[in-house]
């Protein structure tokens, strides 16, 4: 068979569908169903993954966060016992607290982490400020602040260098009800936009010398201590000997174990989305392979005309399964088109993770030349063994009885 003849055979399979549009439509739908589900859900599992995980990596690979339990609390002991394990480069201890702070006429949420800044800064390379410089470690009111604090997620300025900020904050003391406090910082540098993360997200962040925890702040104990690896391949033997010495008493967090826990949660939404993909493209062979068979049965004289003017038994199997892809072909296109759609649908509402202070993610979904090719794959797959039956059955048909057929 020819190109000729195949490009007519397409043709001859588009006329056909066309005389049978509801049946056809209907199909179609079915098969679009596979497809809508795959690309909408594997995109945006996909598109948040990778985020998270890039997120991470610009965290640092080589950083462990340790955060006393409520009955435990971090002292200089530990920083100096943090210290002595190989590998650690660095170790500081951090305080952190929720905040508000003015953005003209309103209010907005910030975070407040007084902390060693030159450590701290080091540990995130991607993290760099725009304006100034970070203050010493003994100018207690010092600030440098996230980019959002000082433009606005609109960009209008609010706060520029040699600004004071008044941050208020809640108090709670023992067996009272939280007190509101405020303090003024002056603003000593301004940090060019980061995009969210987790634990911290520098962009709503007020970052203040680490003596102002206790100085300024008035808070009594660390929240955690940030510990700083020389290599990232010493993270998990770290992470583990922690995990040991201070058992339940420390929470022991390591951006590269959660980057791995990422990556298995998202194969297993993954296998799952490819389940219920798989089921509903299993419908929709049964659907292709039901209307073929109505098709065949309902064509066998003019089936017995063709065999009789000349079209062979391959001829005749080709015509059936082309009609076949050309429905899911056209499934397929449908599918897709409606499946990048509702994938873009579902990540632009984001994410919100609620913690110390509340992230709102937005990630695009990946939609992938390979997602795309797996999609028409099991799309085509669904064409031909839905429209193989079909068209054996009807290779069969022997001419005088077909030309009898009624």
């Amino acid at each position: 068979m020819n190109a000729s003849e195949l490009a007519d055979m397409f043709v001859f399979a588009l006329k056909v569908l066309s005389e049978r549009k509801i049946r056809s439509l209907l199909t179609i739908v079915g098969i679009a169903i596979g497809p809508i589900a795959l690309v909408a859900i594997m995109g945006v599992v996909q598109g948040y993954s990778g985020y998270v995980i890039k997120q991470l990596a610009g965290l640092g690979q080589n950083l462990i966060v340790l955060v006393p339990g409520a009955d435990y609390k971090m002292t200089e002991d530990d920083v100096e016992f943090l210290k002595s394990l190989p590998g650690v480069e660095a170790v500081t201890p951090f305080y952190s607290i929720r905040a508000e702070v003015k953005q003209g006429a309103q209010k907005v949420e910030a975070a407040i982490y007084a902390v060693d800044m030159e450590i701290f800064f080091k540990a995130l390379g991607k993290l760099r400020v725009e304006e100034g410089s970070i203050p010493p470690p003994g100018e207690v009111i010092g600030s440098v602040i996230g980019h959002y604090i000082a433009f606005g997620e609109r960009g209008h300025r609010y706060y520029s260098l040699g600004d004071v900020l008044t941050v208020s904050y809640y108090e709670l003391r023992p067996g009272g009800w939280p007190t509101e406090k405020r303090i003024n910082v002056i603003v000593r540098g301004v940090l060019a936009e980061f995009g969210n993360a987790f634990f911290v997200n520098p962009d709503t962040t007020i970052f203040l010398p680490l003596s102002a925890g206790s100085r300024l702040l008035g808070m009594k104990e660390w929240s955690g201590v940030i510990v700083v690896v020389e290599d990232p391949v010493y993270v998990e033997n770290l992470t583990r000997t922690l995990r040991e010495v201070y058992q339940e008493r420390v929470g022991v967090i390591s951006l590269v174990e959660i980057s791995r826990v990422v990556s298995t949660i998202t194969a297993a939404m993954e296998f799952i989305t490819m389940a219920a993909g798989g089921a509903a493209f299993v419908v929709a062979v049964t659907g292709v392979a039901a209307t073929m068979i109505t098709s065949v049965m309902e064509r066998t004289r003019e089936i017995g005309v063709l065999k009789a003017i000349g079209f062979t038994s391959r001829e005749v199997v080709a015509m059936i399964l082309i009609e076949a892809l050309v429905m899911s072909l056209i499934g397929a296109a449908v599918g897709i088109v409606i499946g990048v759609a509702a994938a873009y649908a579902l990540s632009g509402k984001g994410m919100v993770i609620k913690g110390v202070h509340t992230l709102v993610i937005k990630a695009e979904p990946a939609i992938t030349p390979k997602l795309i090719g797996l999609t028409l794959v099991m799309t085509i797959t669904v064409g031909v063994v839905g429209g193989a039956l079909p068209a054996y059955q009807a290779a069969r048909i022997p001419p005088a009885v077909a030309l009898r057929y009624e």
